[in-house]
């Protein structure tokens, strides 16, 4: 059988050799990652677009450029580079699709941080700019749990979830397509991330591109409470992820982030915008290794389905 004859046996090879890479090896280093290529891109597109007097005109372009030059330059390298030899599309696609989830450097910063609040509380303060932007300095042990928690299961979506359900979609055609797909949803992912901020200048320039994140992640980040209730084995998260989703300003972090406070029995805070799971208390000692178990196994779960998908499809 020729793997690369076949489209879903290549899709399949794609997705469990990205997953593989991913948890065996982590990032790769910034000259060489793609989703580091791309923030370059937005920050050139940037300087150029932003003297633009209509900042949501400046701003929509950039991302339309920015998305269609990930998926599109992903796709038409992949068409290329299989002419001299079909397998190396496979291996380039591995390569690119693991650029667009992040399982081990999430799980392993989450559990590094939960384990430095126990006795370097200092440290995990610092360490907690990698996962959120709030203010840390007078963060209690429990808040700190909480912003870890939080960020988790919200960057479950972002990073793992939302990348493979593209990349699912657009194998259903072929695997080239599922990386273009995955691809395009990571470069308005990355602009979202570096302009998508409510205030100032970004305001307007950055209104399209987390706006289009929003619809991007709005069915990932709903299917994501049913794994996290099957994973925790109740329908309490799913129940309380609609009843209180919309605390939270984003229209779809809330939805992870109820799930998982009602999954591991932890009041989820940020001050002064939102609380999940108001009947419980802040998370203890134990609750970080829980919440990093509960996610491993609603990735594991998530896996599964789409693997199965694939092969039923195939």
């Amino acid at each position: 059988m020729n793997l690369y004859e076949y489209k879903l046996p290549a899709s399949l090879a794609v997705l469990l050799g990205s997953l593989i890479l991913d948890l065996l090896v982590g990032e790769p280093p910034e000259a060489l990652h793609p989703v580091v290529w791309i923030g370059r891109a937005i920050d050139l597109l940037k300087s150029q677009l932003g003297k633009f007097d209509n900042g949501k005109l400046a701003g929509s372009l950039l991302v339309v450029l920015v998305s269609i030059g990930s998926g599109g330059l992903a796709y038409f390298f992949l068409e290329l580079i299989a002419v001299p030899w079909a397998p190396l599309g496979v291996l380039i696609g591995i390569y690119l699709t693991k650029s667009t989830i992040s399982i081990r450097s999430l799980v392993g910063t989450a559990r590094d941080i939960g384990r430095k609040i126990k006795s370097k509380t200092e440290q995990a303060r610092e360490q907690l700019i990698a996962l959120v932007g709030r203010n840390r300095s007078k963060l209690s042990k429990g808040e700190m749990r909480s912003a870890t928690i939080e960020s988790l299961f919200e960057n479950l979506v972002d990073s793992v979830i939302t990348p493979y359900f593209y990349f699912f979609l657009g194998s259903l055609v072929n695997f080239k397509l599922g990386v273009a797909f995955a691809m395009t949803y990571k470069g308005v992912n990355t602009v979202d991330s570096m302009l998508g901020y409510k205030e100032g200048d970004l305001l307007d320039f950055g209104y399209f591109g987390a706006r289009l994140d929003d619809l991007l992640n709005w069915l990932p980040s709903r299917l994501a409470i049913g794994f996290i209730s099957l994973a925790a084995f109740a329908l309490e998260p799913a129940i309380v992820a609609f009843r209180e989703w919309h605390v939270s300003p984003s229209p779809n972090s809330g939805w992870p982030m109820a799930a998982a406070a009602a999954a591991l029995k932890v009041k989820l805070i940020k001050k002064g915008s939102y609380t999940l799971g108001k009947d419980y208390e802040l998370p203890g000692p134990k609750a970080l290794p829980r919440a990093i178990s509960l996610a491993w196994r609603t990735i594991g779960l998530y896996l599964v389905l789409l693997i199965v998908l694939l092969f039923i499809l195939w």
